[in-house]
């Protein structure tokens, strides 16, 4: 079951009596759990009947306590377990009857978060068996981002500019809470407007985006190989660190690199060929294939080593004599020579 479907279906009322929820991507399982929180019980009914466990503070038999007790004055109960991953296998494994018997009365909420982390086979296979929800929230990746975030503006009532999901996830990375929330703000911005439409100035006046001097005439800048701008741009993102975070810088570089070796490895180079292959705007594909003109292959493939180089050693795993400043300065000196 997709993401959709399970908040479609609690919007309706229609709730199964186990959710299992887990994946890398907490955005997804959080709404889930939200979502859950918000419709299961109404308001009157959440202090007798609703219980929010967290995994380092819980065993089966606190788990057990809420699933099985009867409702007060409700037509059911609601046990979330947060952070469920804390929680000793030993303790599912205890549970593994309840999943293999759930109550009809209650609605429990396992939210695990992290990669691999998660219930005994016998337990999935139990809470599968039994009509229970299982939805693994899956990794997003840039692109996911950039669909996710055209959706997101299309279900919310807006039109946007072309591009415009390319400069906020290029800006604020893959963090969808936090695109959420300066979307939200947007939201309510255009709310109060007749212009109903979020353009790329308007990205650049609310979520502090400076119009001259971001990662995306970074990437214009290299494309060319116009030593001087790129030099010049960098020199700019690094003297304010808090708006512009070295991750969100070296997660742009390392995409359009990535993304001019695919350029080679479909064979394309003109325009219209590597926006439909690489799924880009025209924008970015013109960038691209000016790249491609200018980095041969195998300076591309040299150039996403160094970029890795430079985010270990920001991370702490390589050791460097370098400030954050110089290690993203050297990196564009690099790439470029």
């Amino acid at each position: 079951m997709t993401f959709e479907e399970i908040c479609k279906k609690i919007k309706k009322k229609h709730f199964a009596g186990i959710y299992y929820l887990t994946g890398e991507e907490t955005y997804f399982t959080d709404k889930i759990t939200h979502l859950l929180d918000e419709n299961v019980l109404d308001i009157s009914e959440r202090d007798f009947n609703r219980d929010i466990l967290y995994g380092n503070e819980t065993q089966a038999g606190h788990i057990l306590n809420g699933c099985k007790s009867f409702p007060l004055m409700a037509e059911r109960r609601l046990v979330i377990v947060k952070e469920a991953q804390a929680v000793d296998t030993k303790h599912w494994e205890k549970m593994l009857s309840y999943f293999q018997k759930p109550s009809p009365s209650t609605v429990l909420v396992l939210a695990f978060k992290g990669k691999g982390k998660g219930l005994p086979k016998a337990a999935v296979k139990a809470i599968e068996e039994n009509q229970g929800v299982i939805f693994e929230a899956k990794k997003m990746y840039d692109k996911d981002v950039i669909k996710w975030v055209t959706t997101h503006i299309a279900e919310a009532g807006f039109d946007s500019e072309a591009g415009v999901s390319e400069v906020i996830s290029g800006h604020l990375g893959t963090n969808l809470h936090l695109i959420e929330n300066e979307l939200e703000k947007i939201f309510i911005y255009l709310s109060g407007s007749k212009d109903k439409k979020i353009t790329k100035n308007l990205l650049f006046e609310m979520i502090n985006i400076d119009k001259e001097f971001n990662v995306f005439e970074l990437n214009k800048a290299l494309s060319i190989k116009d030593n001087a701008r790129s030099h010049f741009i960098i020199h700019r993102l690094t003297g304010n660190l808090k708006t512009n975070p070295s991750v969100l810088t070296i997660s742009s570089l390392f995409r359009f690199f990535s993304d001019i070796a695919a350029v080679y490895s479909y064979k394309v180079s003109d325009v219209k060929g590597i926006q439909e292959s690489l799924k880009v705007n025209w924008y970015a594909a013109q960038d691209l294939a000016a790249a491609r003109q200018r980095y041969p292959l195998i300076k591309v493939y040299h150039n996403i080593l160094h970029i890795q180089e430079a985010d270990l050693m920001l991370k702490g795993i390589n050791p460097t004599d370098q400030d954050e400043e110089d290690v993203l300065k050297t990196l564009i000196w690099k790439i470029l020579n």
